[in-house]
């Protein structure tokens, strides 16, 4: 699995690159994970290269523990699960 951390357009919140990941032949697949200074993690397919991208976004790739480590200073119980992706909390929406 291949991680990305990048910055929303708007804050917490707004676009993100998918459009442009898309463009290079690779898919962009938000995670859950934001922080409160509008990074998200995010998972990625293909053979996107990060600096390839518009630098507005501050797209960088990322290891798995270091995605880990980022999921969890969001929430401390996320674990890495067998298909790469990380186990987020319970949602509590409708």
């Amino acid at each position: 699995m291949r991680y990305f951390h990048y910055k929303l357009s708007e804050g917490i919140w707004g676009t993100n690159p998918y459009d442009a990941v898309a463009a290079c032949g690779s898919l962009l697949d938000p995670s859950r994970y934001v922080d409160g200074d509008g990074y998200r993690l995010a998972y990625v397919t293909g053979d996107c290269d990060p600096d390839d991208l518009d630098a507005d976004w501050d797209v960088s790739e990322i290891t798995e523990s270091e995605a880990l480590t980022f999921a969890q200073t969001i929430w401390e119980d996320a674990v890495v699960m067998g298909n790469g992706r990380i186990s987020g909390p319970p949602r509590t929406d409708p």
